[in-house]
Order: C-alpha cells, then structure tokens, then sequence
C-alpha cells in the first residue's frame, strides 16, 4: 500500500512538471516572432510607399517588399494591396498600422525624455516683466543656437534679490538699488529703462494729446503708482490729474488692460516694442521719453564659453532694440533729450 502511495506522488509530480513545460514561453502568444516586419510595415504605411520606405530604413525596395509579405504570411492576413503604381491599405492593414503608429509614438517620446534628461541645461533667471516680453520670444532662437542643450526660464518676482540664492547660469536683475549690485563680481550693466505713457489704438483712434493723458484712465502696476509720479513730475505736465486709477499689481496684467483699451499706462517702451511696431500700441504726441529708477544688469555667477556668448547675443539684441527705439523716437517726433542711448 505504501509502495502504490509513493508511485502515484512521483506520477503526479512528473505530471505537474510536464503541465509546467507546456504553458507558452512568452505571454505574447500572437506577435511575429521577429518585430522587424512590424517596423518595416508601419513605415511602408506611413510613407505608403515601398520605395521611400526602402529610402528610410535605407535598405532595397525587394528587402521591404519581403519583409511584408512574410509577416502577411505569418500573420495569415493580407495588410498591403499593390496596384501598379501605388499602395492602399485594407482594413486590417490600417487597424495594424493606427496601432503601430501611436505606441512608436509613444516610445518615441518617451526615448525623448531620456534624452532630455541627458541634455546639459542653460538657466536663465529673470525679473518676471523681462521674462515673459523679451525672453520668452527669443527662446526659439536660443533653442536653434544650442540644439543640445535644454533652456530652462526661471521668473523672479522678488525685488532686489540676493544673487547668491538662485542657481542660475545668467541673471537678469531688474532694480532702482543699483549700486548694491554694481562693482559685485560678475555683475554688468545691461540697460536702462526707457519710459513713457502708452495707449491702445482702440482705446482712442486719434493721436492723443500729451496734455490728454491727465484725463484718461490710469493703469498702474505697484500700488504705490511710482513709474506714473516720476514721469509725470519730469513731463512738466500743467493741469490737474482727472482720470481714475487702476492697479493691476503687476506690469504684465497693467499692460494686457492697456492693450485691451482699458486706459494708458507708463511702462518701459522696450517691453512693448513689438506693439509699438504694429501699433497696437501708441504714445502720446509730442511724448516725453524717459529714464526710470531701475536698471536691468546682468549677474553671470560663474564663467563659461557658452553663457560669455549668451550673454553678448543679449548685449547685442538690446542694442538693437535700442536703435530702433531711437529710430522710432526720430520718426515720430518724440523728445528723448532727457535719455541716453548708450553706445549707440
């Protein structure tokens, strides 16, 4: 009786392990067992085309034609129908293709991201103004200039900020404290503002007078409306202020009002020179152009080949807007004798 127990356990073993044999090796009991078919078919019905399929795989037109005819054989279904001098695709070859297409897709990006990660990055820190009208349109040609490299923009919002707090590349420094900064290493000077009242063309469709800005709306970006009191007291404007005030808190939300028509504001006319180009936005005839309490420097915390050369390309395209600021002001007969353009 023992001897037939112990019999029937090793039968029953050796059945449990054949079981175990049997069960398929791969939980993808329906792919191809070479995937270079499905490559090579995603491409064919991308491209639709054998020949520029061959072009990019950079193999011959017959390599492609077999490789989908034996994955049409494997699969047992038929993807790709040849006409004389073109392709189409049926209904399971289009099914295949959809589905091919958004996982490579897919992986694609995520190999991106691998990527990226790997990328060495340039940070720029910026005062938010500075930001989000100047750099922000020349992150394209940044991204051209230096291909392997990751840009990374970082706004500041913080006033006169301590330097050695931000991990940073280059910082541009908006500050009426200038001399806290000037003579510190690494720190430069990169201009001046240059200010003066600016109104939207639909918020009047003639040229307004300059004695007109004491009526219109005034928007202001701090609550103490400092850049409106400087530039007022130095305009030399005879009359009493009678347009109501609006503080916006913030330059960037002070200039979306004014653009929308909402009233004129005193901003630094470099930040709006693609409106003023456009003439979405327009100064006040016989305007008075000029400087503010702050400056823009520049902090480069360490030296470096690429940001020495990042920071002239910024040098020169201020220096560029600059001359067509100046170019602006001769045109339009604006008095700018109380500023200095620099080098130029």
């Amino acid at each position: 009786m023992l001897l037939l127990c112990s019999v029937q356990m090793i039968f029953m073993s050796c059945l449990h392990e054949l079981r175990s044999c049997e069960e398929p090796m791969s939980t993808y009991q329906f792919l191809p067992y070479s995937h270079n078919g499905l490559k090579v078919f995603e491409s064919v019905a991308r491209l639709m085309s054998f020949t520029k399929a061959a072009d990019e795989l950079n193999v011959t037109q017959s390599a492609i034609s077999r490789q989908i005819k034996q994955l049409e054989d494997e699969l047992k279904v038929l993807l790709v129908v040849r006409k004389h001098r073109s392709i189409a695709l049926t209904d399971r070859g289009n099914e295949l293709y959809q589905r091919l297409n958004n996982n490579y897709r897919a992986l694609d990006s995520l190999i991106g991201e691998w990527s990226k990660a790997n990328k060495q990055r340039i940070v720029i820190k910026s005062a938010l103004s500075y930001a989000t009208r100047v750099l922000l349109p020349k992150v394209v040609s940044l991204n051209e200039k230096y291909p392997e490299h990751e840009i990374v923009i970082i706004p500041a919002i913080e006033e006169d900020p301590d330097l050695d707090s931000g991990d940073c590349d280059l910082w541009i420094v908006n500050t009426c404290k200038s001399d806290k900064y000037i003579g510190k290493k690494g720190v430069t000077f990169l201009r001046e503002e240059y200010m003066a009242p600016v109104y939207a063309k639909s918020l009047s469709e003639q040229n307004v007078p300059l004695q007109d800005v004491l009526t219109l709306p005034h928007l202001h970006a701090t609550l103490d409306h400092q850049d409106w009191k400087h530039w007022l007291t130095q305009a030399n404007l005879q009359g009493i202020k009678e347009g109501r005030d609006t503080v916006f808190y913030s330059l960037d939300l002070a200039l979306s009002a004014c653009i929308a028509g909402q009233g004129v504001t005193v901003t630094d006319l470099l930040l709006v020179l693609p409106e003023l180009n456009r003439e979405f936005l327009k100064c006040p005839n016989d305007m008075v152009l000029q400087h503010s309490q702050w400056k823009y420097l520049c902090y480069q915390p360490n030296q470096s080949s690429i940001i020495d050369e990042i920071h002239r390309w910024l040098v020169e395209q201020t220096q560029n807007e600059l001359g067509q600021l100046q170019a602006m002001c001769e045109s339009f007969g604006w008095d700018s004798r109380q500023v200095n353009w620099g080098s130029l």
